[in-house]
């Protein structure tokens, strides 16, 4: 059984939120075909194979569910249950994060632990948990990122407080060699100054590129501002380089936003993009900043020349898109009522999928996903 490309409600009546939004994506900068849509789900993660097989994790209640399209995201199978965890954390970007390889599927959640499961048979049965972290509650805070080589390794990287003298939230990773079956010994990634710290709440971000180089995105505390800051990991290396400040403003606040950027690639160089005092940036490492206007919750992904950007602003999901000159289209309302995008590139070029929350402020909400014409 396949689930359609809509689910209608029980009067087999469109709901209003996704009637205006099929309006709005008229007009948008972005064209998208219908979605599929989830009930009852939230804080959609995206991830695919090589040969362009999709997997959609997402969180209800206690227990996290994955759902596999083998047509790059036109249709999906109705979603598995991997697996419940009493104390999941879910919202805000804290929720299950996914990496694919062949048959090999892993999924990531944080439950006062960060804890991994995986699949070796394209999602049908799971093995776990598997404890990640190895000092107790140090990944508590519940914010983490997972990225996948292009030869199946993995890395996940989080806000952790264990008690080490001098620091406050570090960022510390761990990595797997066999599709999340086990798990290397903790490693310090980031260590702000002394007196200083990793910004609370706001989740990092984690990226490999088909050379297998690592880059690596969070938002630090250092001296009373809120900026963004990124290192890298050459592939066959060990060590990461020296982190560096994004951007050219900064952000003096006495607060966490909870608002991480993403970290994504364009052709082999890495590019991100995040939110200073409300307004959305692009920008790569030691380039300057392109300002995006007023928004929130930003990710970016490229296809071909063009850059595909949706991020939050208000109520609503605004899509732009960035030429190979690195001139932006108009911001244009894509969805109402919608948050926390996640998107994804499909390999070769074929498509880029958008998956959000739906749903008013308080209530029900529901995850649509969308394929996003080139």
């Amino acid at each position: 059984m396949r689930l359609p490309t809509r689910l209608f409600s029980p009067s087999l009546r469109l709901p209003l939120f996704r009637f205006l939004s099929v309006l709005l994506t008229t007009v948008a900068a972005t064209t998208a075909a219908p979605g599929t849509e989830f009930s009852d789900a939230a804080q959609p993660q995206l991830a695919a194979t090589a040969t362009g097989r999709v997997y959609l994790t997402f969180g209800r209640g206690p227990e996290i569910f994955i759902a596999r399209s083998d047509d790059a995201g036109a249709t999906f199978a109705p979603p598995v249950r991997v697996a419940a965890l009493p104390s999941l954390m879910l919202g805000r970007r804290r929720g299950p994060r996914i990496a694919a390889h062949g048959d090999t599927v892993t999924i990531t959640a944080m439950a006062g632990e960060l804890f991994a499961f995986h699949s070796k048979d394209a999602g049908k049965s799971w093995r776990g948990p598997v404890l990640i972290n190895d000092v107790p509650r140090s990944a508590r805070e519940g914010l983490h990122a997972l990225a996948v080589t292009p030869d199946g390794r993995l890395f996940t990287t989080w806000l952790d407080l264990r008690d080490i003298p001098g620091a406050r939230t570090q960022l510390f990773a761990s990595e797997s060699a066999d599709g999340g079956a086990t798990w290397s010994a903790n490693h310090l990634v980031y260590r702000a100054p002394a007196g200083h710290t990793v910004c609370e709440c706001c989740h990092p971000s984690a990226h490999f590129n088909a050379r297998g180089d690592l880059a690596v995105m969070w938002r630090n505390g250092v001296d009373g501002a809120r900026d963004m800051w990124s290192t890298t990991r050459l592939a066959g290396t060990k060590a990461f380089s020296p982190a560096t400040k994004l951007g050219t403003g900064t952000w003096l606040l006495q607060a966490c936003p909870m608002d991480g950027g993403t970290v994504f690639t364009s052709g082999e160089s890495f590019t991100t993009i995040w939110q200073r005092a409300g307004s959305v940036f692009l920008a790569q490492p030691g380039a300057p900043e392109i300002p995006l206007g007023p928004g929130t919750q930003p990710v970016a992904a490229t296809l071909g020349s063009a850059t595909h950007i949706f991020f939050q602003r208000g109520p609503d999901l605004i899509a732009t898109r960035l030429s190979a000159s690195l001139a932006p289209t108009p911001p244009a309302p894509h969805a109402p009522n919608a948050r926390f995008p996640s998107l994804l590139a499909l390999p070769a070029g074929r498509a880029i999928l958008l998956a959000y929350e739906q749903g008013p402020a308080k209530g029900a909400v529901s995850v649509v996903v969308e394929t996003l014409a080139p």
